[in-house]
């Protein structure tokens, strides 16, 4: 029986601890509000129901009560009705049970669900296999040019090497040769300053 009494608040029963807790913060919050509120204008209770309502304060019937209330009072200051914005609940209470008549609208609604997945399956196909195309491309491109890449960059220093090696051992072999030719002619030339001389 102290277990149901927890649950009464303000004359409702609730069917939880937690939406009871609710409740009677929601009291505290009225009373705040009605204390901030006193001698206000229309106009000030006006924007101060709109924020409540904005920021979702209240969630129980004690705080859609108090909504009620501001509403009259509201009213009674002078706003006009169709200024004041409707109380939202963000609830159901009654659970109506699917009908058979139903049914068939959630047939039609299925296939133009698939055709829609389907069609978006197909783009995403196309792009992948275009993307895919593009790398091929650029591997292509890469295999075949001339500039140094990550594929063919030691091939390309060998080469390189291959051909510094090749230029260094033609000027060797041209620096011997002159070099051959600058002794053979000393020699020559001494050879005839030697008889000339003796």
């Amino acid at each position: 029986m102290a277990e149901k009494d927890n649950l009464l608040v303000n004359g409702y029963r609730f069917g939880s601890y937690r939406d009871a807790q609710i409740a009677e913060e929601e009291i505290k919050k009225a009373k705040y509000f009605e204390t901030k509120l006193t001698g206000k204008t229309g106009r000030s209770r006006l924007a101060v129901y709109n924020q409540i309502l904005d920021k979702k304060v209240f969630q129980t019937p004690i705080g859609w009560e108090y909504l009620k209330y501001m509403q009259e009072e509201m009213q009674g200051l002078g706003i006009p009705e169709e200024e004041i914005r409707p109380i939202p609940m963000y609830l159901t209470f009654v659970h109506e049970e699917t009908q058979a008549t139903e049914q068939p609208v959630r047939q039609r609604i299925r296939p133009s669900r698939r055709n829609d997945l389907m069609r978006k399956y197909r783009i995403t196909l196309l792009l992948n296999v275009l993307l895919g195309i593009l790398v091929v491309a650029m591997f292509a491109i890469t295999i075949k040019s001339d500039n140094p890449n990550i594929l063919n960059y030691k091939n390309e220093i060998v080469n390189q090497y291959a051909t510094w090696e090749q230029e260094l051992t033609e000027r060797e072999d041209a620096l011997r040769k002159k070099e051959q030719s600058l002794q053979t002619n000393l020699e020559e030339g001494n050879g005839t300053i030697e008889n000339t001389g003796g």
